[in-house]
């Protein structure tokens, strides 16, 4: 009987940690309601970054431009320093086109990953989504969490400097990747660092011009 006691205090405690997650410990608030600012602001020129793309410890490294086409179209290229294309997005409302990659990126799941990636750092599309807000325990951070059909997205923003410093791309509460928004200047971060957690790809951005 006292194992059986032990045993099922065990699941209780197992079941519990499962449920609370990654953010078991964020205080639910009522304050706030505007979604997350967008990173790249509604309309913009194009953004122009040093890139270094790690994947199953193969590096590639380049130039990845960000140009916004027009209201909810977005073109992102990554090419190597000297002009070689290596892939060619397109963003369109709910539309995603693959223009062109190299055999090296040519995998269906990996570049799902990286589309998705991508989709989270220009914010599009956000605002039908359900928002909760919560903060830190701290009281560093107001947190927003968006919920997508099967995944969510945490936005933290630091209370003091009202500056997106990362977001957390989660499924069923347990942490999947972190973007980290680093190094502000003029409302804008040169680094952004993008880390999965449970596929061996990390792709480190360092903002040349805007």
């Amino acid at each position: 009987m006292k194992n059986l006691l032990l045993s099922s205090s065990f699941v209780i405690l197992l079941l519990t940690g499962c449920k609370l997650g990654h953010y078991g410990e964020l205080i639910k608030t009522t304050t706030g309601t505007d979604y997350p600012k967008s990173l790249f602001g509604d309309n913009f020129n194009s953004f122009l970054f040093k890139t270094n793309i790690t994947v199953y410890n193969k590096n590639f490294s380049g130039l990845l431009i960000t140009k916004q086409l027009s209201a909810n179209d977005y073109r992102v290229i990554f090419t190597t320093e000297l002009g070689i294309k290596m892939f060619d997005f397109e963003f369109k409302d709910t539309t995603f086109t693959l223009h062109y990659c190299v055999s090296q990126f040519n995998n269906p799941k990996l570049l799902k990953v990286i589309q998705k990636d991508i989709e989270t750092l220009l914010m599009s599309n956000i605002s039908n989504k359900k928002q909760t807000n919560y903060e830190d325990k701290d009281g560093f951070y107001r947190v927003q969490k968006l919920k997508f059909q099967k995944t969510e997205n945490y936005y933290f923003t630091e209370k003091l400097s009202a500056q997106l410093t990362k977001i957390e791309h989660a499924k069923k509460r347990i942490k999947k990747t972190t973007f980290t928004l680093s190094n502000y200047k003029n409302d804008f971060p040169d680094n952004i660092l993008i880390q999965h957690h449970d596929l061996k790809l990390k792709i480190d951005l360092n903002l040349l011009k805007k």
